[in-house]
């Protein structure tokens, strides 16, 4: 990539025949003092690398805490690409080298007297750094190079969680699944007329209850006719052994679900492992006692969707809502995930492509009629994903051809205001022929725990002349990722360092997105995310005891209204 380089005073007013003949020498001598330099120090004045595991660039990182913050601080410089939004907000990165650069050293010293450094010290000095930062994505993983453990440091989540206090937590633990609106507690203005739902977590929660209840009730049967024939003999010793051991798992993992199901959906992640590790163990075991124990796939635990439900309302208003960005791995042709025929994940495939085609072929069938009341696409509590997800989000209302959504920045050096020109982004539409709803209201729905794609959909219905959004402020991280080392030379951005083997690794955004703002200025939403146009806080008093959900009823009253 072309760089500017300022040459001034060098040749001005010589001849080009001169300017050779002195740029010629310069070199020569230039190349002397570049190698006395050189050969009295383990670094060179080569341009180094901070985007891979460059030996010179983290050469005093691996052995030297302030080595480490020097690289830190180094490759923040030259790869973070908000400095100009950071400055507005009175960040200055030279005076945060100046100040913490003798706190690491005072580190060293600690280790030179063979004296503790904790994880605890070194994620608080780092911390104080970071804090003021606003990019809505970064991570670092930072080496303690005394204990040769890694800390880990977020700080948009930890500044999302100190500046919005309980909202964020009452909002992640308080979502709809739309249960209420089924039954007849519920006015009938608000009720669910057609109610379809998959999601990869109901699907491992009835898996683990159904597979766990089975083996434990086969482990009890085992136990009790050995125990009616005597007790176990050296036949079956070491079996019986293992099936109590067994049973006595499973009852501990059956208390899991004592809990409400809305609340068990938050120990799923700690329950799989659990239970795979199980499979594992006691896998001859479960086969003798006629319950054979299959672990749940990884492609099923870790796909972005999490869940996906479609609701038609009174009034004919089309509802979707989505756990996650991932609908790209289940209905884009280039991008499908293969799934294991007859595998748990390949019939969620299938009902994740049933529930989207059941929300849009309603809708264009209700819009061609010209039945169709409005969309609701709720996004809340969703962290993001593919950008490509948006063809089947608010961009299966838009015409075909993409949409000119926002602008895009990157960084063209390793200068610290290096940019390069600031270009459209244009999101991709629906292709296939369908109806385009820019008659009837489209809302969104979207909370402090919306994130990155999420948010990007949250602005693109409120940028439509018939979009609005209904709930409150969005997270705040909204520039765009690729952490691949390899195109790091291409924008000087993305990722520093190699994650668990460079002392110092940082992922940051890769583009940052612009937002027109009052005056048609564009610039970076980070760490503020995007205001709704009606404000809605989740009335959690009415979620808890009714099992209602204000925000969606708002949201069905704007559009019967409009």
């Amino acid at each position: 990539m072309k760089r500017n380089i300022s040459n001034s005073g060098i040749s001005r007013g010589l001849t080009a025949k001169r300017s050779n003949r002195l740029f010629i020498a310069g070199l020569t001598a230039l190349a002397v003092v570049a190698l006395s330099a050189t050969s009295c120090r383990p670094q060179s004045d080569d341009l180094l690398s901070y985007g891979q595991n460059d030996v010179q660039a983290y050469y005093d990182a691996n052995s030297s805490f302030a080595g480490e913050f020097k690289a830190f601080w180094t490759a923040m410089n030259e790869n973070y690409g908000i400095w100009d939004f950071e400055e507005s907000f009175g960040t200055d990165w030279d005076e945060v080298y100046r100040t913490y650069l003798p706190k690491f050293e005072a580190l060293d010293d600690t280790l030179k007297h063979k004296e503790k450094v904790t994880n605890k010290e070194l994620l608080a000095l780092y911390k104080q750094i970071t804090d003021t930062l606003h990019d809505g994505h970064m991570t670092l993983r930072v080496k303690n190079l005394h204990t040769g453990t890694y800390i880990t440091l977020t700080p948009h989540i930890d500044r999302v969680a100190r500046e919005r206090g309980t909202r964020q937590t009452e909002e992640s633990q308080n979502a709809t699944t739309l249960d209420k609106y089924q039954t007849p507690d519920v006015p009938a203005a608000y009720r669910a007329l057609v109610y379809d739902a998959t999601g990869s977590d109901d699907i491992v929660i009835d898996y683990l209850d159904s597979t766990v209840h089975r083996v434990n009730r086969a482990a009890k049967a085992y136990i009790a006719k050995v125990d009616d024939a005597g007790g176990p003999d050296e036949t079956n010793d070491a079996v019986y052994a293992s099936v109590q051991a067994l049973k006595a798992a499973t009852d501990s993992m059956m208390n899991f679900f004592l809990m409400p199901r809305s609340t068990l959906s938050a120990f799923v992640t700690i329950m799989r492992p659990l239970f795979n590790d199980l499979c594992t163990k006691y896998a001859l075991t479960s086969q003798q006692i006629g319950e054979p124990m299959l672990p749940i796939e990884d492609m099923l635990a870790e796909d972005m969707v999490k869940t996906i439900r479609f609701a038609l309302f009174e009034g004919n208003i089309a509802y979707l809502r989505l756990g996650g960005c991932g609908l790209t791995g289940h209905m884009h042709p280039v991008h499908k995930q293969k799934a294991i025929p007859g595998s748990m994940y390949e019939s969620y495939h299938l009902a994740v492509e049933r529930v989207w085609h059941h929300w849009f072929d309603t809708i264009q069938t209700l819009h061609k009629a010209n039945n169709l009341g409005g969309v609701i696409i709720d996004m809340r509590n969703n962290g993001g994903g593919y950008v490509l997800d948006y063809q089947y989000l608010l961009g299966a209302l838009l015409p075909s051809g993409g949409w000119n959504s926002h602008r895009l920045r990157v960084k063209n050096g390793i200068g610290r205001l290096d940019f390069g020109p600031i270009t459209p982004f244009t999101v991709q539409t629906y292709e296939a022929e369908h109806e385009v709803i820019n008659d009837r209201p489209i809302v969104v729905l979207s909370n402090t725990n919306s994130m990155s794609m999420a948010e990007n959909t949250t602005y693109g219905v409120q940028a439509q002349p018939n979009g609005c959004f209904i709930g409150t402020r969005t997270f705040g991280g909204l520039s765009a990722l690729n952490p691949d080392p390899e195109a790091y030379s291409e924008t000087y951005s993305g990722a520093f360092g190699v994650n668990g083997v460079t002392p110092i690794y940082g992922y940051i955004p890769k583009y940052v997105c612009l937002y027109p703002n009052k005056n048609g200025e564009y610039k970076p939403v980070e760490g503020y995310g995007f205001e709704p146009d009606i404000e809605c806080p989740l009335d959690v008093n009415l979620w808890q005891t009714q099992g209602r959900d204000n925000q969606l009823e708002k949201a069905l009253d704007y559009i019967k209204e409009n």
